[in-house]
């Protein structure tokens, strides 16, 4: 956690120090922004991409686990799709 403080901690000085004006292009795009501006999206799509990578590595383990004991759905499953009358 700390070691990641410290980068988001990089990141944002690099941000504030570097305000020039910059073309982004890819495929037929064009924007022009402020490298402050761009490095911030670039890191926070990186997280977010991290992120999912984690999830889906995460629901992979956790459906294993349960297939391994015999668990067919979560409890808050079960409880939702039940019929009760």
């Amino acid at each position: 956690m700390i070691v990641l403080s410290v980068l988001l901690l990089a990141v944002a000085i690099f941000a504030l120090e570097n305000a020039q004006t910059v073309t982004v292009r890819f495929l037929y795009w064009q924007l022009q922004s402020s490298v402050a501006v761009v490095t911030l999206a670039a890191t926070a799509a990186g997280a977010l991409v991290a992120g999912l990578f984690g999830l889906a590595s995460r629901l992979r383990r956790w459906t294993r686990g349960r297939a391994a004991t015999g668990a067919a759905r979560p409890p808050a499953l079960e409880v939702l799709t039940s019929t009760s009358n």
